[in-house]
């Protein structure tokens, strides 16, 4: 006699308000807390997935919100890296398809909250999971009856290696999964030290270790004043520094330490104001702004600028500049031509303006030069510079204003 055919489940269509619907991460692992969701995950929710034989085939994810997405984004992973990007229903695009790895219960139904994308050599094999009915209702119905519908999605299968721990942070809207410090008891430690919050989990069969948890995500450091959420939002009002989005930030002696790269305020008067993008440190001299994380500059003299990592300057002589990694430019021996090499080159044209071609295109103007395209720079007076788009600058009478990508204001 045959064996009855198993019926399967086929989940409902991506819907953005099952997203948007999401609590941030700390909110969300505090309700998984109050509603006892381990011991749930130990015992019924495990049951669940034993007695269908998915506990290979799935496990279960905490639910958060990374960061607003509209109604026509998808989060979708590409390596260690997932962000959201504009697709349509159609889960095949240029290249391969976006494929579901996530869902949740959602209206009663299961709908998908994550994506990865899979090439297009690979998407013959790729894991397409099969919904047994039965597990699918059960899930749902257990789920509902706790109220961890809310909290616990499902995802596919991740195995985990006990001795590779990783954690998710996010910076803007991108998550990134990095490798964390490890574990100390239950916690996820992650590089800075901070406190992680578990967001994986798959099942076992082995006697008292039915749960296990894998990598973390987001992270919090309560004792000196720093609470950081979404791969490190962080505030410390008290000594002067306020960071938010992106990075937890210290105050150093002689002036800020910002670490892993963003988001850091000294309202000092004898401080740089930096916002959106940068970490920076002002060096002890009058003239001269260290900047570390992303754009490194050092002013080395009254008539040079030397920076490293990112962008890599040296000015050279008075009548040239050379500059190395990202914009590599050498000026040539003559004096009505520039020649540049990587990513900008460049090509003098008549002594009224210069022609610029292939990443940054400039046109030199009676009263300064003026660049289009990745960077629009109009030297506006003698005394200063006014970049606008990229890198935009004022150079005041009092130090530099910096807005939009690298937002910088030296007092006097």
């Amino acid at each position: 006699m045959a064996a009855a055919a198993v019926q399967t489940y086929t989940p409902a269509a991506y819907d953005h308000h099952a997203v948007d619907a999401m609590t941030d991460v700390d909110v969300a692992a505090q309700r998984l807390q109050e509603l006892n969701g381990l011991d749930h995950m130990k015992s019924c929710i495990r049951d669940i997935f034993m007695k269908h034989g998915v506990d290979k085939v799935f496990g279960v994810g905490l639910l958060r919100r990374h960061y607003d997405i509209a109604s026509n984004e998808k989060i979708v992973e590409l390596g260690p890296v997932s962000s959201p990007w504009v697709v349509g229903d159609d889960e095949v695009i240029t290249g391969g398809a976006v494929l579901p790895h996530t869902w949740r219960v959602f209206d009663g139904k299961l709908k998908p909250t994550e994506f990865k994308f899979v090439p297009q050599r690979d998407v013959s094999n790729a894991n397409r999971p099969v919904f047994p009915a039965a597990f699918v209702k059960e899930l749902i119905g257990v789920l509902q009856e706790t109220g961890l519908d809310e909290v616990l999605g499902v995802s596919l299968y991740e195995a985990g290696n006990p001795d590779n721990e990783t954690m998710e942070v996010t910076y803007g809207r991108s998550s990134i999964v990095i490798p964390s410090t490890g574990l100390i008891g239950t916690k996820v430690i992650g590089p800075q030290g901070f406190e992680a919050f578990q967001a994986a989990w798959t099942f076992s069969k082995k006697e008292g270790d039915e749960l296990t948890a894998h990598h973390g995500i987001c992270a919090a450091q309560a004792a000196d004043g720093i609470k950081a959420h979404h791969g490190i939002c962080a505030a410390q009002a008290q000594n002067g520094i306020n960071a938010r989005h992106g990075i937890c930030a210290v105050q150093a002696d002689d002036g800020m330490k910002a670490h892993h790269g963003i988001c850091a305020v000294k309202a000092i008067d004898d401080g740089i104001k930096f916002r959106h993008g940068i970490c920076a440190v002002k060096a002890p001299t009058e003239d001269g702004i260290k900047a570390q994380h992303g754009i490194c500059a050092v002013s080395a003299t009254d008539s040079g600028v030397k920076s490293r990592h990112g962008i890599c300057a040296v000015n050279a002589t008075d009548d040239g500049v050379k500059s190395h990694y990202e914009i590599c430019a050498v000026k040539a021996p003559s004096e009505d031509a520039i020649k540049s090499r990587h990513g900008i080159c460049a090509a003098k044209a008549p002594d009224d303006g210069i022609k610029a071609q292939h990443g940054i295109c400039a046109v030199k103007a009676d009263d300064g030069i003026k660049a289009h395209h990745g960077i629009c720079a109009v030297k506006a007076t003698d005394n200063g510079v006014k970049a606008r788009h990229g890198l935009c600058l004022a150079n005041i009478e009092s130090g530099v204003t910096a807005r939009h990508g690298i937002c910088a204001a030296r007092a006097g």
